[in-house]
């Protein structure tokens, strides 16, 4: 009866041994439902306390909504992530993902500022950079619209002049 009892406790101490505990963050899943092109989801994961690139939570989510819908027409069911930062002076190493569709290679980036595993903002970023040089990249999204309409107008000037 002893021996039972001693080795019932040795297989329950190896069990013990063999749990991990993984911490998923806040960003990690923003990330996930990015990629998966879930957008539905994040009005759980944000704070709607909070602005994202300057918007409400919902009306940022609804900017993203539309640009997933672009990368759906474009026949894209996935969206992979690369990590990569900011290479500008204005938010200088700043983390984020360059999500690239997974047919269509179109894409958008998105800095991810966290403070104590939280996600605080989330913001689009012209001077974006990977470490990888060869990316296949199409056509970029935009959530802001205004900097699709500066281009357009810039792009009309230098026309017309």
């Amino acid at each position: 009866m002893q021996e039972q009892l001693t080795q019932n406790t040795l297989e329950l101490s190896d069990t013990q041994e063999t749990l991990v505990h993984i911490q998923i963050t806040n960003a990690q899943l923003v990330r996930k439902c990015i990629q998966e092109m879930n957008t539905d989801a994040l009005y759980y994961l944000l704070d709607v306390d909070r602005t994202y690139q300057d918007w409400k939570r919902n009306e940022f989510i609804l900017k993203l909504a539309r640009v997933m819908k672009k990368f759906e027409a474009a026949g894209d069911t996935y969206l992979n992530a690369v990590q990569g930062a900011c290479g500008g002076s204005c938010s200088k190493g700043q983390n984020g993902y360059l999500f690239i569709g997974n047919n269509s290679k179109n894409y958008m980036n998105l800095l991810f500022v966290e403070d104590e595993l939280q996600l605080t903002d989330l913001y689009e970023c012209s001077l974006f950079r990977t470490q990888f040089v060869n990316l296949e990249l199409q056509k970029r999204y935009y959530i802001d619209n205004r900097i699709i309409d500066f281009f357009e107008e810039f792009n009309n000037y230098e026309h017309s002049l």
